[in-house]
């Protein structure tokens, strides 16, 4: 069986790195973007399984811009969305475009795994 394809994408490189580490060790093929173009150009060209995405990117909601495109792109593709600050009303947009869950930082390696072994379940 193929390896699951995961999308790691967050403007800040260290939570990538320790992210994508981890996830390496566990036999995933690991993507990763740090902005909303280089996100979306993944998505077209590599067709991940599964999206972790930083809701602030460049803009406070750019990661809701990511989401809403990707879903366009690759309508069955499973899209958690990660964010730092409590905001309901982003959150329910969020949900509302498509996203899995609204996950919150700071997010352990084994709360990452928890949510793969969800989302393909």
């Amino acid at each position: 069986m193929e390896a699951l394809k995961i999308l790691l994408i967050d403007d800040e490189p260290d939570a990538i790195e320790f992210q994508q580490r981890y996830l390496l060790r566990r036999n995933y093929q690991v993507l990763t973007a740090t902005n909303t173009t280089e996100a979306l150009e993944v998505i077209r060209k590599e067709s991940p399984d599964l999206v972790f995405c930083d809701i602030r990117l460049e803009t406070d909601t750019a990661g809701l811009d990511v989401l809403e495109k990707a879903k366009i792109i690759k309508p069955d593709i499973v899209v958690y969305l990660i964010t730092g600050i409590l905001d309901r009303e982003i959150e329910a947009e969020g949900l509302r475009l498509g996203a899995k869950e609204i996950l919150h930082k700071p997010l352990s390696n084994e709360d990452l795994e928890e949510k793969i072994k969800e989302a393909v379940s």
